[in-house]
């Protein structure tokens, strides 16, 4: 029994009891009373009479119609009738309403609601903890890929505006503490569909204990947290957890990208951008004298980005413990450390900005931080300007400052579990491409310009086996020989190609970067592609219909149907039996002449 119907009968019991000695008060007592019949007899209702004219007359509908008028003695008693019946119904209908309006009641038909919606969940889903900026974020990511999401939120009144977001997908919410077993269970944690457990709370602490409970309870279950401490990183990783994002760091080490290479940025951010919106443009950064503005876990991060490139930087933060430990580093002697905030004219003089390439703007206050770049920039107007955006509702603002690189946590996680969740080879690609040097990355980029036009382009992996890729695993196993060339090809016409461009190939255990045409593919690769969601579509198809495989190896269009085929095979072996006799005959009328 559901907690809801629980509740309705333990509610509703005396009001039910009273109805049904009321009614049945009213009729006995319809049938034991008198009446008179059209031939002046007496006689008595039935009970089915009597049920049929208490019912109308309880109700107040008062139909009137009966078999014959009523005696004195039948009027009186629904007189009694109408006032046990009315009173009856009056206090069932107030039980009623202070049940609807009960908090408890409201709560357990919510539950009630939301176990419905996840049973009727059958294929793989996502639970997030936390719908804040970055759940929100991230359930707007994932929806957008047709990944099916539930989410387990303390805050209620964030459940109650999850059905106002226009996902592609229904995304059922449970109100809970994700740091209760009980409500990670109820959220769907031990579900046969649950494939993945992402945490993304605002606290460390309880992603931490959100990641222990779910390897416990579902210890096959992908588990993603959010983590900004180091301390509380490391503990993440010692309980199993998959994958532990530190936004600051992650930003990071894409800033560095833009230090080391600006095309290997440019990539990054292509490849893990929102699929179809407007390409970014390279970055380029000077060399010269940088300013931070805020020395927490965000500009530390930078600040060694940085001297990793031997660039003098200046440090601008309020605090003396910060400073005093700064300065005890032996590394950091040829740097200076002001104390200040950075949204003061003064300060910033004092910091060099007049003569600076760039500056970082990395306070956990936004105010602060936009302060900071109007400040700056109306000193020195060629500044490049990186920013720290906390707040989600103040990206108008930070895009109105035109900084040149603007941090934003939720944009950040989001993006990488995304490319995690989705298309995981993305994360080893981006990783073997760091290594690579400013030529390749060129030649990369030139690559995929040549292709994808002027939006994001889609990322997709293929593994070759037989679930993924039918046909083409159909035709490896019989020893035919593809090459990378030929799954790029257009299947509707042979001069044509799609806009695709193969970025890795892995096997095994090595990793092919970029991967020429006329590479052959073995069962069990793992091919990563970059391109149109078109593309991906046609690709798709081809490697699992094998009469489209076979055009694109043989450009010879087969029919579909058995008859069909049937008959063109007979078609080209009469063409193949006549073809050497009309030469024979050819050749008797030559040597005849």
């Amino acid at each position: 029994m559901s907690v809801v119907t629980s509740l309705i009968l333990r509610q509703m019991r005396m009001p039910f009891i009273v109805l049904i000695l009321g009614y049945s008060v009213s009729i006995i007592g319809m049938t034991l009373s008198p009446g008179i019949d059209d031939q002046g007899q007496i006689w008595y209702m039935s009970i089915f009479d009597a049920f049929y004219f208490v019912s109308y007359t309880a109700t107040t509908i008062g139909f009137g119609e009966i078999p014959y008028p009523l005696s004195s003695a039948q009027r009186m008693w629904a007189l009694v009738t109408i006032y046990v019946t009315v009173i009856s119904w009056f206090y069932a209908l107030g039980k009623i309403l202070s049940l609807i309006q009960d908090s408890t009641f409201k709560e357990a038909l919510i539950k009630n609601t939301f176990s419905k919606n996840l049973k009727n969940i059958h294929e793989p889903f996502i639970l997030i903890c936390g719908f804040g900026e970055t759940g929100t974020a991230l359930t707007k990511a994932l929806t957008e890929k047709e990944i099916r999401v539930v989410i387990i939120e303390q805050d209620n009144e964030k459940i109650r505006a999850l059905p106002l977001q226009q996902y592609p997908v229904f995304v059922p919410g449970m109100q809970g503490d994700a740091r209760n077993p009980e409500h990670l269970i109820q959220a769907g944690l031990q579900n046969n569909h649950c494939r993945g457990v992402i945490a993304v709370t605002a606290s460390d602490e309880t992603n931490l204990k959100i990641a222990i409970t779910s390897k416990l309870l579902n210890p096959n279950t992908c588990v993603v947290c959010r983590s900004e401490l180091k301390e509380f990183e490391e503990n993440m990783f010692s309980f199993g957890t998959d994958y532990v994002i530190n936004p600051f760091e992650t930003f990071a080490d894409t800033f560095g990208m833009a230090l080391h290479s600006p095309s290997l940025h440019l990539l990054y951010d292509w490849l893990t951008g929102v699929p179809n919106t407007d390409l970014s443009n390279p970055i380029y950064v000077q060399e010269g004298h940088w300013i931070i503005c805020g020395f927490g876990r965000f500009g530390a991060g930078l600040f060694e980005h940085l001297r990793r490139y031997k660039i003098n930087v200046t440090i601008i933060d309020p605090s003396n413990e910060l400073r005093d430990e700064f300065q005890s580093k032996s590394e950091n002697k040829d740097c200076d450390f002001i104390l200040g905030t950075g949204y003061d004219a003064h300060t910033l003089i004092m910091a060099g900005i007049e003569n600076s390439v760039g500056i970082v703007s990395g306070t956990d206050n936004d105010s602060n931080n936009l302060s900071i770049i109007m400040t700056a920039c109306e000193i020195n107007p060629e500044l490049f300007v990186v920013a720290r955006q906390n707040k989600t509702n103040n990206e108008r603002l930070f895009k109105a400052t035109n900084a040149s690189l603007i941090m934003q946590p939720s944009d950040i996680i989001a993006r990488k579990i995304r490319s995690l969740l989705t298309t995981p080879l993305l994360i080893d690609f981006l990783s073997k491409a760091s290594s690579q040097n400013q030529e390749w990355s060129n030649i990369a980029i030139s690559r995929l310009s040549g292709i994808i036009g002027e939006s994001r382009p889609t990322t997709w992996a293929i593994t070759i086996n037989e679930q993924d890729t039918k046909a083409l695993y159909q035709v490896l196993k019989y020893g035919r020989v593809i090459r990378i060339g030929n799954i790029l090809q257009d299947s509707n016409s042979h001069d044509v190609k799609l806009n695709a461009v193969p970025l890795m190939l892995k096997r095994g255990n090595q990793f092919i970067m970029m991967p020429t045409d006329d590479i052959a593919i073995k069962a069990d690769d793992e091919i990563l592609i970059c391109g149109t969601e078109d593309s991906k579509y046609h690709m798709k198809w081809n490697l699992n219909d094998i009469h489209r495989l076979n055009y694109i190896m043989t450009f010879e269009d087969a029919p579909d149907s058995f008859l069909m085929r049937q008959f063109h095979n007979f078609m080209k072996r009469k063409e193949r039996r006549n073809r050497p006799r009309k030469q024979m005959i050819y050749k008797n009328k030559h040597d005849n002449n």
